[in-house]
């Protein structure tokens, strides 16, 4: 997303591997990879010209609101096929020479295993971003952005407030229908921001003559600024394409990692880097909800963690769905339909299992904590603060105590 100040973020992968705890568990060691002469000619394998592939002619997105029923109607790709297979598959930008793209290579296969931290936080989110690709003629390389944008953390914020997997500003994702209230921010949303994303990569390949090198850099650092670079160079006698244009130093490694990062996903035997397994398959699919829930409440009903359900549903900032009549709900794709049916059983008082608090000067976490017979770490997950600072008039969901939640238990039971 547009470039401002961000000298940082392309550190984002391994730093948010180091600090986060994902689904997958804990670092394993890995000994240094050895990415010899033999590794990088795979670089070399052809020389294409500086200009992108063309892209053929799309239709513009559909709204946000129609992505649910676009997501339910896709038929699953064939089980036995790896993800991995399906984007070598999808791989349309040209091969190039560049020592950018060396260096990034070496740079990922330093670690590998951080880098397979990474790609396996992206399970949940590959097969939906290459099926919208596959619709849309796009190139399958661009499935990696949020690996570089965000690696793979919905929860991400960037200092400058970028936000999501796909880390739009608040004034972009505006630009992109995003919507962003108290309840939900659409930047976080898995099906709107990847909508979103695809849209506005879309209408800068317009804007760039189908070159997606140029795409991505304006995707970095804003199209205004790309421009610049080319009228700069063009008026210097400079070549324009990508690689001799001046850019900001985060957007000229903002391709060469994605290439890098492509060549290692080709051949990853070459890297001594051993990807994950995922099955070329469906991971979520979304269902309508009539009426609030807290996904505390969906997940018990579903039978997955809370944890796995708001990585399905990062959008929701208050882990609960919004005051509207009907909103839409990612849930693991086996269990849409039994879910869907229990939850619609539900009776709307024991949908919510939290209560709505506003803040008042002097109030803290501790002191909020005993007033509502709960802990300080259940006021911090469930409005996801990192620390203790909070801010009167802000309201914070405060979940119900454990005997109220025990009294519960029976009905919740009698649905699953």
């Amino acid at each position: 997303m547009e470039l401002i100040n961000r000298t940082n973020r392309l550190l984002m992968p391994i730093l948010a591997t180091l600090l986060c705890v994902t689904a997958a568990g804990s670092l394993s060691g890995s000994g240094i990879a050895q990415a010899g002469q033999k590794n990088l000619q795979v670089l070399e394998q052809s020389t294409a010209s500086h200009s992108c592939c063309p892209r053929t002619p799309q239709e513009r997105l559909l709204p946000s609101n129609d992505a649910q029923s676009r997501e339910n109607a896709d038929s699953d790709t064939n089980a036995d096929t790896h993800i991995w297979e399906w984007m070598r598959d999808g791989f349309a930008m040209p091969r190039v020479k560049q020592e950018r793209v060396r260096r990034y290579l070496r740079e990922y296969t330093r670690h590998p295993s951080l880098l397979v931290q990474v790609l396996r936080r992206g399970e949940p989110y590959f097969y939906h971003i290459l099926k919208r690709l596959e619709q849309h003629s796009m190139p399958a390389e661009l499935a990696l952005l949020p690996v570089i944008e965000s690696a793979f953390d919905p929860f991400a914020t960037s200092p400058v407030g970028a936000a999501g997997i796909w880390q739009f500003m608040p004034a972009t994702a505006e630009d992109n229908g995003l919507d962003q209230n108290w309840w939900y921010d659409g930047r976080r949303d898995i099906i709107a921001s990847t909508d979103a994303a695809i849209d506005y990569l879309h209408r800068l390949n317009e804007d760039f003559d189908g070159d997606w090198f140029l795409t991505m850099a304006a995707y970095n650092a804003g199209k205004a600024r790309v421009r610049q670079a080319i009228r700069r160079n063009r008026e210097a006698g400079k070549p324009v394409d990508f690689w001799h244009l001046p850019l900001p130093e985060e957007t000229q490694s903002y391709v060469p990692r994605l290439i890098a990062l492509r060549t290692i996903i080709e051949h990853p035997g070459d890297f001594n880097v051993s990807l994950p397994e995922f099955p070329a398959t469906r991971y979520f699919s979304s269902i309508e909800i009539r009426g609030q829930i807290e996904l505390a409440v969906a997940a018990r009903l579903a039978g997955v963690s809370l944890a796995q359900l708001q990585l399905l549903n990062p959008g929701y900032d208050r882990s609960i769905t919004p005051p509207v009549k009907v909103c839409t709900l990612l849930v693991p794709a086996t269990t849409a339909h039994s879910v869907g049916d229990r939850i619609a059983q539900l009776p709307k008082e024991q949908r919510i299992r939290s209560i709505r608090h506003q803040i008042r000067p002097g109030d803290n976490l501790s002191t909020i904590a005993q007033r509502y017979r709960t802990t300080v770490s259940a006021l911090r997950r469930v409005n996801r603060l990192d620390g203790s600072k909070i801010i009167a008039g802000d309201v914070l969901m405060i979940p119900i105590d454990e005997e109220a939640q025990a009294a519960a238990e029976d009905r919740y039971a009698s649905l699953l």
